[in-house]
């Protein structure tokens, strides 16, 4: 009896074992951000002539948590990294520089091969290293001149093998060549942890040598890269060996455990107030919405600084809904105070009674906007983290960008994942986002599936349309949508995905930013099972009368008004304001509010130029601009500081 329960243990785990090597995640073929988006460079990927541009003072300070995808190039001279939001696990701040095997167009670089060789590179532009400003006296070694940074090698992305590696160089302006001065080898995100117990080290690199100072210093960091062989087509990629760079800072009068700077940074990420989507259909959304609504989200948000004691950071939560005459939502928040000891904080907004408000009827759009301020602050773009929410016609897990790609190894495997209704409904059409491969490997027959639900698992197959295979498209993050024969009535729980008919990698884009896997099922030996890797399949099914996605709401004004506050902070008793964009407005046309930081409303008037604030306390308010028929809405945050 005892041999016969070992047998039947020994079989359930091999056939277990066997399932999950059949489900694998691929790195991408390309960076389909880049491969895709419309946005070009902001300048050109040749470094600038020697002595063209005005050199940069110190402090030479960037987090890469400004908008756009190539570095600031107020500060760098090339583009070869990518800046983003996805890459990085636990990242000190919103946004990082990584560092891969493409170029600023996402593509491969042609080079490489399976020999590490350069690959990116970021170059700061010079650097003025031979006069220390603040007290006008020439700059030596003695001023105490360090470099630091944070680094992460592989993120959400592919780590870094042995013999891989990322390198830090400075310029000698004498000689005009460049001079190794740190480098870390290729390893996992596990080895780093398991040796320095953090997600990102922090590396201080002074800078000594009498050589590097002068008019025009400049530093720039490689990485080698090398792209490891497959004998199976479907299965290579070429998006491989990735580093995150963060807080990047140069400064004199630092010293070798100078790891502390004036900074309160936003680190964690937010992109839904939904229980499980990112997006989903705005009557499913009405039909239940206090249950669809997650109350407890929070958000991460850091101390850099070595002030002594606690330290009180003002939050600020605001919710606006797009249809422009719904009354934005302002919780009052109490500000944080955040010690050394705990340098790290969630931020947890008050709206334990809301749900999504609209006087929109077919579909819904809201911006989602959190603050944390506090001040001295040396980086204000980490302070803000937005997000939008949307109630479109379609169910989507995933945020719509992928870091990876996900595959099944198996004759007749299928992929399934889970969507509820609360409304009967019915779908009109499926999308995936497939990556394109090398070599378009994936281009294999597949069918598209759709289940009911059995105890939590696929059931039955109330919907099959045969031999389709992957589709790509050449705007940005766009899904091919799969058209169905006819219409499928759904009413609860359902299922969508497909049975594929090779062993091929059909490469399906894989989200690692949001967990769902218990809601992605695969089946190769006859039974189901979650999928084993954290993340979520990026499959979308279109329910409604419309077979395609609706792709956003129109702006209804022809309004392009930027609202300008000068001076900010405040040091009098009146708020100056001005208009600028088209010329064709009259400040009739609007009218402002003005909230404090707890979310209540304390002015309301028509716009003027200049507002008495002589009541106000100093502290941090909010101000927003409103045509008088309640369609534009700007808002800007200013401090009163008398």
């Amino acid at each position: 009896m005892n041999n016969m329960k070992l047998i039947i243990i020994l079989s359930f785990l091999l056939v277990f074992s066997l399932a999950k090597a059949q489900e694998q995640i691929v790195p991408l073929s390309g960076n389909p951000t880049l491969i895709n988006t419309k946005q070009v460079s902001q300048q050109s990927t040749k470094t600038h002539k020697k002595g063209t541009t005005p050199a940069i003072k110190l402090p030479f300070i960037d987090d890469f948590s400004k908008p756009g995808y190539f570095p600031y190039k107020n500060l760098w001279e090339d583009s070869y990294v990518f800046i983003n939001k996805s890459y990085a696990i636990n990242p000190p701040s919103i946004g990082v520089a990584t560092f891969d095997g493409t170029d600023n167009n996402g593509r491969v670089y042609s080079n490489m091969s399976t020999y590490p060789t350069i690959a990116d590179t970021l170059t700061s532009n010079d650097i003025r290293l031979d006069t220390l400003f603040i007290t006008n006296t020439k700059m030596t070694p003695a001023d105490s001149v360090y470099l630091s940074f944070y680094v992460q090698p592989q993120g959400f992305g592919d780590a870094p093998q042995e013999g891989d590696s990322i390198t830090l160089e400075f310029y000698d302006q004498n000689k005009d060549k460049w001079i190794h001065a740190w480098g870390m080898e290729g390893m996992p995100l596990d080895t780093l942890k398991k040796y320095y117990g953090v997600d990102f080290l922090h590396v201080l690199i002074p800078i000594k040598d009498t050589i590097f100072f002068g008019p025009r210093f400049k530093f720039r960091f490689l990485n080698y890269a090398s792209i490891p062989g497959s004998n199976i087509p479907s299965w290579r990629s070429g998006v491989y060996d990735h580093w995150n760079l963060d807080y990047i800072i140069l400064d004199a009068n630092r010293s070798y455990d100078d790891i502390y700077f004036n900074d309160v940074s936003i680190s964690g990420k937010l992109t839904t107030l939904l229980n499980d989507y990112q997006s989903m259909p705005w009557n499913q959304f009405l039909a239940n919405a206090s249950s669809e609504m997650d109350h407890s989200k929070q958000i991460e948000f850091t101390r850099q600084d070595e002030i002594l004691g606690p330290i009180n950071v003002a939050q600020y939560f605001g919710i606006y809904p797009l249809d422009y005459t719904t009354i934005p939502f302002h919780p009052p928040s109490n500000p944080a105070s955040i010690n050394m000891t705990t340098p790290t904080l969630d931020f947890a907004p008050n709206y334990t009674t809301y749900t999504y408000n609209s006087t929109a009827t077919t579909y819904a759009d809201f911006k989602v906007e959190v603050q944390v301020l506090h001040n001295p602050d040396i980086i204000r773009s980490n302070d803000t983290l937005k997000f939008f929410q949307r109630f479109y016609n379609y169910y989507a897990y995933d945020d719509g960008v992928p870091e990876a790609g996900y595959g099944l190894s198996t004759a007749n495997g299928q992929l399934a994942i889970k969507f509820k209704t609360n409304i009967a409904d019915s779908i009109q059409s499926v999308q995936f986002y497939f990556n394109q491969t090398l070599a378009a490997a994936n281009q294999q027959y597949f069918d598209i599936q759709i289940w009911n639900d059995n105890g939590g698992a696929p059931g039955t197959v109330i919907y099959t349309q045969s031999s389709v295979r992957p589709e790509f498209s050449d705007d940005l993050f766009k899904f091919h949508t799969y058209v169905l024969d006819n219409a499928v009535a759904v009413n609860g729980t359902f299922y969508v995905g497909w049975k594929q008919s090779t062993k091929d990698n059909l490469n399906l884009g894989w989200d690692y930013n949001n967990n769902n896997m218990d809601n992605v099922f695969y089946n190769v030996t006859g039974n189901w099972y979650n999928s084993s890797f954290e993340g979520t399949a990026m499959i979308r099914p279109i329910l409604g009368s419309d077979d395609q996605a609706y792709v956003g709401i129109p702006s209804k004004t022809n309004d392009d008004i930027s609202l300008v506050i000068a001076p900010n902070p405040i040091h009098s008793n009146y708020l100056q304001l001005s208009l600028s964009g088209n010329k064709n407005y009259n400040n009739e046309d609007y009218h402002i509010r003005i909230f404090n930081i707890n979310g209540q409303l304390i002015i309301e008037s028509n716009y003027q130029n200049k507002i008495d604030v002589s009541n106000l306390q100093s502290g941090i308010y909010l101000i927003q601009l409103f045509t008088t028929n309640g369609q534009t809405q700007i808002s800007k945050k200013f401090i009163i500081n008398k």
